[in-house]
């Protein structure tokens, strides 16, 4: 009996008190629990010698999660090298971030020889392959390069860049004729499909038909499909625990008098950190009134500190928020309450609810969760106000938002005099369009609807085989 082989970057085993209220995770577990199958990935170690490292199988609840920590050297030059700071700058259009290393650049291809390998040893002839993001761009072509056969599925979770940023990268043609030995190719918006078919027909070339670009010798199918949340079980957690928020890290009570904004983010350049902060610190500066009257709720995870980029903003980042609660902190009252511990997401749901605004700044994303997540957890007869900005992929779903442009200061600050200022009326109809959007294509639809088209799409089955070398070449330009 054919099964599901899904292959992430991080597997995280669940716990015994089972999932959270939503996210991939859940929605891949269920799948895997569905249709019986594996789940690979790395396991979060670092080891320093190769010969140390082995795949460790466990079953959970009918999965098998098979593991392996990387060495020292993988997670330095594939992770923190070439897969962070080459792909995801160019990936969220930072021109000015990218940097590449030869050596950094063949650890990555080393490492996806290393699980296409895996790969290659668990994998029945009928089972479907399904790959995630970035970290895996290469490891179709090396199943292919092993005779494997199999039904091979790609999702992108951040955004896909144009073909402008493409040209700066001098394996750029290697990584889009890899690309091109999946099957099936999902992206989060009309937009990212649109430059994935663009640039692959650049590369690689063939014709393109709706979604569908046709090489020489086979079909590949390049499909949008915005990943969503799970809307009821958030919608449960989020007033199960309406009032239990005692050891939050917001308190909530003491903030009764207040317009409270959250907003919840990784330490990452393309979320708009500093932009947002310098628009609210005008806010404050041109709307005295407001002053003790709205408080501002980071959550701001730190995350791949050992990367300087990274570091840099996270002093940045403290630094802004210093200053402005040094500038307008009056009595007992601190513009911006700031905090860089991870939230649990039950009580992250509640916080959700409580809050009278959640702002979302990205300078460019994928999707963006946390915008469904907060209309998911909101009280349907008091809800709160979302902005949004127009570079998040889920501003593409969710036009009764506040749309904002997160390199506009007046916009910013506009959207939020706007929100603070919003009627119950309008608020509640405004959500009612939004969750209705959630609901009609959640998390479940999304995962379904990938997995139906890998499944039923015709690649030329009849004589598939290994992918070739294209032979369209295109130079390199800086």
């Amino acid at each position: 009996m054919s099964k599901l082989i899904v292959l992430s970057n991080r597997v995280n085993l669940p716990t015994p008190e089972g999932h959270s209220a939503g996210g991939l995770a859940v929605a891949l577990q269920d799948a895997l629990s569905d249709i019986g199958g594996v789940w690979l990935g790395w396991n979060g170690e670092q080891i320093q010698n190769q010969q140390d490292q082995y795949f460790n199988c466990t079953e959970i609840n009918g999965i098998e999660y098979i593991t392996c920590p990387l060495t020292e050297q993988q997670y330095q030059q594939y992770y923190s090298g070439f897969a962070n700071t080459t792909l995801w700058p160019a990936m969220h259009d930072r021109d000015d971030l990218i940097t590449f290393d030869p050596q950094e650049f063949q650890t990555y291809q080393n490492v996806n020889r290393l699980f296409a390998e895996q790969l290659h040893r668990i994998a029945g002839e009928d089972d479907m392959i399904w790959v995630h993001d970035y970290h895996f761009l290469s490891v179709a072509k090396y199943c292919r390069d092993l005779g494997m056969k199999n039904r091979f599925g790609f999702f992108l979770h951040i955004p896909f860049a144009d073909l402008n940023i493409w040209k700066q990268l001098p394996i750029a043609q290697q990584l889009i004729e890899h690309l091109s030995a999946f099957d099936v190719v999902g992206l989060q918006t009309e937009h990212d499909q649109q430059n994935c078919l663009d640039v692959m027909q650049y590369y690689v070339g063939g014709q393109i038909d709706a979604d569908i670009l046709k090489l020489s010798e086979r079909e590949l199918k390049v499909q949008c499909y915005p990943i969503g949340v799970n809307p009821d079980l958030i919608q449960q957690v989020a007033q199960t625990h309406d009032n239990e928020l005692e050891n939050s890290v917001f308190k909530f009570d003491e903030l009764s008098n207040q317009k409270t904004i959250i907003a919840v983010d990784r330490i990452d350049y393309s979320k708009g950190l500093i932009e947002r902060f310098n628009a609210y610190a005008e806010f404050l500066n041109q709307h005295p009134e407001y002053h003790e009257l709205v408080t501002d709720l980071q959550i701001a995870c730190p995350c791949r500190m050992e990367i300087p980029a990274y570091e840099d903003l996270y002093k940045r980042v403290q630094a802004k928020v210093n200053s402005i609660n040094l500038k307008y902190a009056q009595n007992e009252w601190a513009p911006i309450n700031c905090v860089h511990e991870t939230i649990q997401h039950a009580q992250l749901m509640q916080i959700y609810r409580r809050a009278d605004i959640c702002w979302v700044n990205s300078l460019r994303d994928g999707m963006n969760l946390v915008a469904k997540e907060f209309i998911a957890a909101q009280d349907p007869s008091d809800p709160g106000v979302l902005i949004l900005s127009k570079y998040a992929g889920s501003a593409e779903q969710m036009p009764e938002a506040i749309i904002v442009d997160p390199e506009s200061k007046s916009s910013m600050i506009s959207a939020l005099k706007q929100a603070i200022q919003m009627n119950k009326a309008e608020r509640i109809e405004r959500y009612r369009h939004l969750i209705r959007g959630i609901k009609h294509f959640d998390i479940n639809d999304w995962r379904n609807a990938f997995l139906k088209d890998l499944k039923h799409f015709n690649s030329s089955l009849l004589q598939r085989t290994p992918i070739k070398q294209a032979t369209v070449y295109r130079p390199l330009v800086t």
